[in-house]
């Protein structure tokens, strides 16, 4: 519980210092933006909230609801993969449905649901049984780029809570053997650095903090990860998109878990992205089972080099009320 409150007041004493910040100091670098043409902000660094299944710094506008709908299908090739599971589409290990809304501008609220992607490969080494994840989200854009280079880069402020409704597993090694409210729930927060080049082209790179408050033996609470995304436009309505994560575990959980037969790797995907009025539609291939960031980060165990990959897609309607 004592985690449970820290991880919280870290992530409430971020975006107040942010909000804080930028009203205090950042006002002078946009004091002029809406009157001096040169200093007009770049908007459409990324087409939606998500490059796949990463965050963009995108926010959405004042009292605009986002409906985001997500969907991941099994292996298409590899061990598990093939006609037999028609290359994957017998199969769902994951699924999202989450709404946004924009308090403001540069303020973002989000609610959903996964389905979660609890790994049943490995029962031997229960580390990732984790299922039924609600959560709550928020996004704050700190600072805007300019056309002209004044600001040459957004910053964007993203924290979350999940918490699993699953039941108590009997398995004291389980992450899902719960001991009281608290070790239901996971947390992160990310700082989203991103540059808009041109018309066509966008990069993102994302700094994350990960905390479960309750793991499997031998994982660890607390995680690194650094990720990197990018968007290339190709013609008026249409992109490439890609991203990927590099988690930063200890030798010592990497070693435990590769002694069991496990081995983690970094979750890496692309996409085809198709926008089309208030849609932004995504046909993606990834070898993440999961796609919370949440849980997608420390447990990908899926390697695109055996053919445990997957195909899924993405889909996002907003509405302006």
């Amino acid at each position: 519980m004592h985690s449970f409150r820290t991880t919280s007041l870290i992530i409430g004493l971020l975006l107040a210092g942010a909000q804080l910040y930028a009203q205090q100091n950042l006002s002078n670098l946009f004091s002029d933006s809406t009157l001096n043409p040169p200093n007009q902000s770049a908007i459409g660094t990324f087409a939606s909230p998500y490059i796949v299944n990463a965050q963009s710094n995108e926010t959405l506008y004042k009292h605009s609801l986002t409906l985001y709908i997500a969907h991941r299908f099994d292996d298409i090739a590899g061990k598990y993969g093939g006609v037999k599971t028609l290359f994957g589409l017998d199969n769902a290990p994951d699924v999202k449905v989450g709404f946004q809304y924009g308090i403001s501008n540069r303020l973002t609220v989000g609610i959903g649901r996964y389905k979660g992607a609890p790994e049943v490969r490995y029962l031997k080494v229960p580390f990732n049984t984790i299922s039924e994840l609600w959560f709550g989200e928020i996004k704050y854009r700190l600072l805007q780029q300019t056309e002209n280079n004044h600001i040459p880069l957004a910053i964007t402020l993203y924290g979350n809570a999940l918490a699993s409704s699953r039941a108590v597993d009997s398995n004291p090694s389980s992450d899902a053997h719960f001991n009281n409210f608290s070790d239901r729930w996971s947390f992160m927060i990310q700082a989203i650095f991103a540059r808009k080049f041109s018309d066509k082209l966008s990069f993102a790179i994302i700094p994350i903090y990960l905390r479960r408050d309750y793991v499997a033996f031998g994982d660890e609470n607390n995680m690194y990860a650094l990720g990197i995304g990018g968007r290339w436009k190709f013609n008026r309505t249409m992109a490439i998109v890609a991203d990927g994560f590099i988690p930063f575990r200890s030798a010592t959980g990497r070693n435990y878990f590769k002694s069991n037969g496990i081995t983690f790797y970094a979750p890496i995907s692309v996409g085809w992205e198709i926008v089309t009025g208030g849609h932004v539609f995504h046909i993606d291939f990834t070898n993440a089972n999961a796609i919370s960031e949440n849980q997608m980060i420390p447990y990908t165990t899926r390697s695109w080099g055996k053919g445990e990959f997957r195909w899924g897609f993405n889909l996002s309607r907003t509405f302006t009320l």
